[in-house]
């Protein structure tokens, strides 16, 4: 092996004193095994470096113009750099690296040779972005007779090799600069400590005299998305740009409508200045004078308004009934229509009559916030008296000023279970393919209609049983199905055949629980051609039509033949 080849492989060799003894480095037939030797730790002077070497892993990253340094211990034999080179070394004696039997190691594997002493501070710098690094660490011999005269000496075999870092490199100029992909700029729960990739779901929106949060985390791009690495001193600026908002860097001490820090981490909290009114606030975060995000805000009022939804429902008589899924809604909103969560509403008493017993106080529903950011409709409940009949309710919250708000008076009524019933279609025919739709009502003993409570079954064998030829059910009927303001209502495909039939409702349950005697009931209906269907009739008819005007023109013509 040329000594060329030698100085492209070997970036160092290292010869330590052992017991007052030089360490030569020899062929690899010398006995070897009681040489200890040193590995790589990484130095603290590195720069550049994504993932450090951390002295059991085998790879590190770092950027094409940053610097990788190492430590290495007495007793190593060699070292060599593939896809990059030695830039720099320091002895850890008061002697300086001087001629070694000729073994050389400098910045570009040419030069100067140094002697057997502990080196700090050790350099290496990669080729280019895209290329590994490979640096090798193999351990010398034990003999002390024999000092070689040339690296050619060197046993760089998989026998000696005691350690292998792969470095991957990458682009130059990457480390520290911010990545729009990789940071993160997130609104969460107050509660929250850490930035998301994306904002919690309604965290946007508060009560006026509850904080937002605003969480981050500065990525460059050789990081890892959401995991902060950029240098620690970045500015990081929070600024309101529209709405009556104050913006701080710790909870509680909002004042200004700007704020900065230093950090690659951190938080911003926005409250408003307005409540108990409501505003919307947009706010900007800037890295390094650079707006990298804006968030906008709803800080909501205090309740100003009560609204109720209908449509109404029936409760049943003697029983507490909550309204059914799609009916009975009552929200608090704030002044700018905003809903509210967490708002006590109280039924006004005063509002009763002996239709009503009592209604319980309702608290409007929250979300996802934990500080009742806003709320979902909430369903009125009310007690029956035995009674039966129609009224109204009314509920009531409290304004911070102290004031009552009061809700309009939200119709209520209340009815016993079905007596009676009947059924309906609502066309008397249908042509072939239409839609039918059959409605049931039902009325309690005292003909109101019945309670949205009442189911039409009480198990698969007492249930409702609707039959019609020509008749396919969209959704079948079924014994848990309810009323809604006294009626229940189904649709039906109407088939193609022709004719007059019959669709018979027979509900079980209800004729069971009838005081008067309540039977299944019939509803008579026709399907008929469509006005675009030619039957075969209709084309005799016309033949026959033909043929009478022709023999019509064929006697007219006749005559005429007579008279010339």
């Amino acid at each position: 092996m040329s000594k060329t080849t030698i100085k492209q492989r070997i970036a160092l060799v290292a010869i330590a004193a052992l017991g007052g003894t030089v360490l030569s480095i020899t062929s690899a037939t010398t006995a070897n095994a009681t040489l200890a030797h040193g590995d790589l730790t990484q130095a603290g002077s590195s720069t550049g470096i994504v993932l450090a070497y951390s002295g059991t892993a085998s790879t590190a990253t770092m950027a094409a113009d940053g610097v990788l340094a190492f430590n290495i211990a007495t007793k190593t034999g060699a070292i060599s750099v593939t896809g990059g080179k030695i830039t720099g070394y320091n002895a850890g004696a008061s002697t300086q690296p001087g001629t070694n039997n000729g073994l050389t190691i400098t910045a570009d594997g040419s030069g100067a040779s140094w002697s057997a002493l502990t080196i700090y501070d050790m350099t290496f710098k990669p080729t280019a972005a895209g290329t590994n690094m490979v640096i090798k660490v193999w351990k010398g011999t034990a003999s002390a007779a024999t000092t070689p005269s040339t690296a050619a000496t060197l046993s760089l075999t998989s026998t000696n090799l005691v350690q292998t870092i792969t470095v991957t490199v990458v682009s130059a100029g990457a480390a520290g600069t911010f990545s729009v992909g990789k940071s993160y700029f997130s609104v969460n729960a107050l509660a929250s400590t850490a930035a998301t990739v994306a904002d919690d779901e309604n965290a946007h929106i508060v009560r006026g005299n509850v904080e937002a949060r605003i969480n981050y985390t500065l990525t460059d791009a050789l990081g890892t998305a959401g995991t902060a690495n950029m240098p620690a001193n970045t500015t990081v600026q929070a600024q309101v740009t529209s709405g009556s908002c104050l913006v701080g860097s710790t909870a509680g001490t909002a004042t200004l409508p700007v704020v900065s820090e230093n950090a690659n981490s951190g938080d911003f909290f926005v409250s408003s200045t307005v409540y108990p009114a409501p505003t919307k606030c947009t706010v900007t975060v800037s890295v390094d004078g650079v707006v990298r995000a804006t968030k906008t805000f709803t800080l909501q009022g205090e309740v100003d308004k009560i609204t109720y939804s209908g449509p109404s429902f029936t409760g049943k008589v003697s029983t507490t009934t909550a309204a059914p899924a799609g009916t009975g809604y009552i929200t608090a909103q704030d002044s700018a229509g905003n809903s509210l969560g967490g708002i006590t509403l109280t039924p006004d008493a005063t509002t009763y009559s002996s239709i009503i017993s009592s209604a319980p106080a309702i608290t409007t529903g929250s979300r996802t916030n934990g500080y009742v950011a806003s709320s979902v409709p909430s369903a009125v409940t009310f007690l029956c008296s035995a009674i039966g009949g129609a009224s109204t309710i009314k509920f009531t919250a409290t304004k911070a000023s102290g004031a009552t708000v009061s809700s309009a008076a939200i119709p209520v009524s209340c009815a016993k279970d079905a007596d009676t019933y009947k059924a309906s279609l609502d066309k008397a025919s249908y042509a072939p393919g239409d839609i039918a739709t059959l409605t049931i009502t039902a009325l309690d003993t005292a003909g109101r209609k019945v309670n949205d409570a009442q189911v039409l079954g009480t198990g698969t064998s007492n249930g409702p049983s609707i039959l019609g030829s020509q008749l396919t059910a969209v959704t079948a009927p079924t014994y848990t199905d309810t009323f809604s303001g006294g009626i229940k209502t189904y649709k039906y495909v109407v088939g193609s055949t022709v004719g007059s039939y019959n669709v018979v409702v027979d509900l079980p349950y209800l004729n069971s629980i009838s005081t008067t005697g309540q039977a299944a009931v019939t509803v008579a209906y026709k399907v008929v051609a469509s006005t675009t269907d030619v039957t075969n009739a209709d084309v005799l008819k016309s033949i026959v039509a033909l043929i009478a005007s022709i023999n019509k023109q064929i006697q007219a013509l006749q005559k005429l033949i007579l008279r010339r």
